[in-house]
């Protein structure tokens, strides 16, 4: 008995804190959710409710009626699905470069495409910002996209590459042999074998794009091409925050992007690990 509960005490420790860990992080969103079914008297009463009563849908229907949240989210997934594809097709071809050639300067690159996810995004806001201002692409979705692509694809070249490196290089051969290019080769063998890290580079560079804030809100002046992110701050005003719509809209925003995230996390987690094992 005694030899099995000390078997079972580390098994226990970590389900005890994975659970402390869960309840902790998933309480402020326990708490939007609560409060966005609040009537606005409730929100702020004292002591608080933790139960709606009486519970309201008001908050829901102001923000998907009266508000620019919706258009606000469509600008998101334009600015993050444009993103996602180019920087999907970019590191694809480049891994796939990266991992079946050698040529002179091949570590360098690789070295300097590391240095550039070293560099904080904030000290590249005012060189991009009159960047897109020299071309016209300020206050444009595809121009706040671009500068989202730039942003991760040195990232997501290194998680391409290290994930190609798993796939045998007797498959390219192969196909070589049977009169297959290097471009057919890699759309017909290797890109169908390297669906996780595929959609590990497009839900990274999706979500995060989704809820960047800085990039978006120095970029995107008017307010018809404004994203889901920037668009939160007009519950905050001169006479307080709205904290039912706030948090109703919030949810609004969330939700699909963990959809997304739930449905494809399997090939996301694959992606992420098995491109970090060496064979």
């Amino acid at each position: 008995m005694n030899s099995g509960s000390k078997v079972n005490r580390p098994r226990f420790l970590v389900y005890l804190f994975l659970t402390i860990f869960a309840v902790y992080s998933l309480f402020p969103v326990f708490w939007a959710l609560v409060t966005s079914l609040k009537l606005p008297e409730d929100v702020v009463s004292y002591p608080p409710k933790w139960i709606p009563d009486p519970l309201t849908f008001q908050n829901y229907i102001e923000v998907l009626t009266r508000t620019q949240i919706p258009y606000q989210i469509l600008n998101t997934l334009i600015a993050a699905g444009v993103a996602s594809l180019t920087v999907v097709v970019t590191s694809s071809l480049a891994g796939y470069g990266f991992s079946r050639f050698n040529f002179r300067g091949k570590n360098l690159l690789l070295l300097s495409l590391l240095a550039c996810v070293m560099i904080s995004g904030i000290t590249t806001v005012i060189p991009l910002y009159l960047m897109l201002h020299k071309i016209g692409l300020l206050n444009n979705l595809f121009g706040l996209a671009i500068v989202y692509s730039v942003e991760f694809i040195p990232i997501c070249v290194w998680l391409m590459k290290s994930y190609i490196d798993t796939i045998p290089v007797e498959l390219d051969e192969a196909a070589l042999v049977e009169g297959c290019s290097r471009f057919r080769t890699f759309i017909s063998v290797i890109l169908p074998l390297t669906t996780p890290g595929v959609v590990c580079v497009a839900l990274i560079t999706f979500v995060r794009s989704a809820q960047e804030f800085i990039y978006a809100t120095t970029f995107l002046t008017e307010s018809n091409v404004k994203t889901s992110p920037v668009g939160l701050y007009m519950f905050f005003t001169e006479l307080g925050v709205e904290w039912g719509q706030l948090t109703a809209a919030s949810l609004i925003i969330v939700l699909p992007i963990v959809l997304v995230f739930l449905v494809l996390q399997k090939w996301f987690v694959s992606g992420l690990t098995i491109g970090a094992v060496k064979k």
